[in-house]
C-alpha cells in the first residue's frame, strides 16, 4: 500500500511550542505536511478540509480541553491532540468517541523529538489501518450486491440468527419479508432430527476463518415442505462485523409435508388457565376498554389475535409544539370477560408470561408502524416493559432483534421502564440505555415517586419522557413537576378520576396528560 503523507496542523499561539514543533517534526524521516492557523477558533474549516492525523496546540492549564475534545469529536475524529507543555506530561488517553490526546514536556528536549517521532509513526499505522477498514467497506458493500443478484439462496447468520437474507432465500423458504427472515431462527429451518448436527457446524463457523465442507442436510420451508439441500457456511462481514454466509442449495423437494412454521401460539400459554380463573371483581367495563382516545379520528388498533387485542390511546398534549403520543396497550378477552393492560400485569407479575405479553405487544407495535411506512406518520408509541429486559440477557437479545428489523420504526418508539425495576437492575440499566441509543429508540421513566433520590436518577439518565407516579400527593405534584422540567424532562400526569387532581395537573408545565377513558 502506497505511504500516504501526515497532515499536521499547529495552533500557533506560541512563539517558542511552535519553533521546536517545527524543528522536531523537521528532523523525522516521516513524510508530512506541515499547516498553521492563528488561532482555535479558526480551526474548524481547516479539520473540515484536511483531516488532519496530529493537532499541536499550546497547553493552557486554566483553560478546559473539552470543548476541543468535542470539536475534534465532531470534525475529525480520527485526529490526536497533542497538547504541548512547558513541564507536564501525559500518555495517550481516549476521550470522547475514541479521540485520543496526550501532553509533551517542552522543556525536555530529547524526549519531546523522540515522542513527536513516535506520535507520526503511531498516527501513520492508524492512517494503513483507516486505509484497510475503508478497502474492507468497498469489498463488504460488493460482495453484498453479488449476494442480492445471486440466483443461489444466500443468508447472513450469526450466533444462530439470521441478520439478512437475498431474495433468492426469501422465496425459497417462503418468507413474507425481511422482518419475518430477521425474527426466525436458523435452526427451525432444519429438520428435528439433524438440528443438532446443523448447529455444531453453525457454532464453529462462527468461531472458524475457513469456508466449511459441503452438509446434506433436509430443511422445512416455513408453509412444512420438507427439502434436502446442500449447504455451506462461508466467513463473512456485514456493517463491519464479523458473520456467517449459509449458502443453501436445494437438490430435492416435496419430500413430505410437515407443520406450518407459522403457526402462532397464545403469547402466554402457560399463564392462560390462570387469566380464565381471573376473579369477577377484575372484570373491566366495556366502555373502559374498547375505544382510544376521543380525539383519535380513526381507529388504530389492528385485528385480535387469540382472544388478544392492542389498543392504542392518544394523550392528551400541553403544547401544541410536542408530537403526539399514543400509548400501546394488550387487551385479554376470556368469554364475556376483559381484561385491561392493568389486570393482565397484575395477573402476571414479573414472571416469564409478563415478558411475552410485553413481547407480542412490541412485535404488534412494531407490525403497525411497519405498514405506515409510505405515510410517515409523526407521532410516538408509549410501550411499557417489565423488568425481565434488565435482567435476562436474552430477552434483552430477543427485543433488541426486534426492534433492529425495522430502524425507521423504532425510532418511533418509548420503552417505558418502572422506576423500581431500574434501581433494582441499576448495575445493568447503563447497557441497556446504550443499546436503545444505538437503535433509536426514546426512553421513559415510568412510576416516578417524588424523592430526591428519583430527581438525580432521572438527572443522570436523562430520559425523554417521565410518567409520574399516581400515587403522589397532589400538594406536592406542581413542585415535582417543576423539577423535573427543570432538568429537561418531558412530563406525562397518569390516567386519574380524581378532578382536583387534573385541576392542579392542568395548572403545571407538564407535557401530556393520560385522560381516563
Amino acid at each position: 500500500m502506497k505511504k500516504q503523507k501526515i497532515h499536521c496542523v499547529v495552533v500557533d499561539q506560541d512563539v517558542e511550542v511552535t519553533a521546536s514543533l517545527d524543528a522536531a517534526l523537521r528532523h523525522s524521516d516521516v513524510l508530512l505536511e506541515l499547516n498553521q492557523v492563528a488561532s482555535v477558533q479558526q480551526l474548524i474549516p481547516v479539520l473540515q478540509e484536511l483531516q488532519p492525523h496530529l493537532l499541536f496546540c499550546p497547553y493552557d492549564k486554566s483553560k478546559p480541553s473539552v470543548e476541543l475534545l468535542e470539536t475534534l469529536q465532531r470534525y475529525s475524529p480520527d485526529t490526536l491532540l497533542v497538547w504541548v507543555a512547558r513541564d507536564e506530561w501525559q500518555g495517550l488517553t481516549t476521550w470522547l468517541m475514541g479521540v485520543e490526546s496526550c501532553i509533551l514536556p517542552l522543556r525536555d528536549l530529547e524526549y519531546f523529538g523522540q515522542y513527536i517521532d513516535f506520535l507520526l509513526r503511531y498516527s501513520s499505522i492508524k492512517q494503513d489501518f483507516r486505509d484497510c477498514k475503508h478497502l474492507l467497506g468497498v469489498a463488504e458493500l460488493r460482495c453484498h450486491w453479488l449476494v442480492d443478484y445471486s440466483w443461489e439462496a444466500i443468508a447472513y447468520i450469526s450466533q444462530g440468527m439470521h441478520l439478512y437474507a437475498n431474495n433468492a432465500y426469501v422465496t425459497l423458504f417462503g418468507f413474507e419479508g425481511m422482518a419475518e427472515v430477521r425474527s426466525m431462527p436458523v435452526a427451525h429451518l432444519v429438520d428435528n432430527t439433524e438440528r443438532k448436527t446443523f448447529e455444531a457446524m453453525s457454532k464453529a463457523a462462527d468461531v472458524g476463518s475457513k469456508p466449511s465442507n459441503r452438509l446434506l442436510i433436509t430443511l422445512r420451508t416455513l408453509e412444512g415442505e420438507r427439502m434436502r439441500a446442500e449447504i455451506r457456511f462461508i466467513p463473512a462481514v456485514l456493517k463491519g462485523k464479523r458473520c456467517t454466509q449459509l449458502h443453501v442449495k436445494p437438490l430435492e423437494r416435496n419430500i413430505l409435508k410437515g407443520v406450518s412454521l407459522r403457526k402462532q401460539d397464545n403469547p402466554w400459554e402457560a399463564t392462560e388457565l390462570r387469566l380464565q380463573k381471573v376473579p369477577v371483581m377484575h372484570k373491566v367495563q366495556e366502555e373502559h376498554t374498547v375505544t382510544s382516545s376521543p380525539n383519535a379520528k380513526t381507529p388504530v388498533a389492528p385485528p385480535a389475535v387469540n382472544r388478544m387485542k392492542m389498543v392504542f390511546r392518544k394523550l392528551q398534549r400541553m403544547n401544541e409544539n410536542l408530537p403526539d403520543i399514543y400509548l400501546s396497550e394488550p387487551e385479554f378477552q376470556q368469554k364475556a370477560q376483559k381484561l385491561n393492560y392493568t389486570a393482565l400485569v397484575k395477573q402476571l407479575g414479573n414472571s416469564g408470561g409478563r415478558f411475552r405479553l410485553d413481547y407480542w405487544n412490541l412485535g404488534q407495535v412494531v407490525l403497525k408502524l411497519s405498514t405506515q411506512e409510505n405515510e410517515k406518520p409523526d407521532y410516538l408509541v408509549f410501550v411499557s416493559v417489565s423488568s425481565a429486559i434488565l435482567n435476562n440477557d436474552a430477552e434483552l437479545k430477543r427485543v433488541v432483534e426486534l426492534l433492529n428489523t425495522t430502524p425507521e420504526v423504532a425510532k418511533r418508539m418509548v420503552l417505558a421502564f418502572q422506576y423500581q425495576d431500574c434501581m433494582t437492575n441499576i448495575a445493568q440499566l447503563g447497557k441497556v440505555i446504550k443499546l436503545l441509543k444505538v437503535l433509536g429508540v426514546h426512553l421513559a421513566i415510568d412510576g416516578l415517586p417524588d424523592s430526591s433520590q428519583a430527581l438525580k436518577f432521572v438527572q443522570v439518565v436523562k430520559p425523554a419522557l417521565v410518567r409520574v407516579d399516581a400515587n403522589v400527593n397532589i400538594d406536592h405534584l406542581q413542585r415535582l413537576i417543576e423539577q423535573l422540567v427543570d432538568r429537561h424532562c418531558k412530563v406525562i400526569i397518569p390516567s386519574e378520576q380524581d378532578q382536583n387532581f387534573l385541576k392542579v395537573a392542568y395548572s403545571t408545565a407538564a407535557a401530556y396528560v393520560q385522560v381516563a377513558t
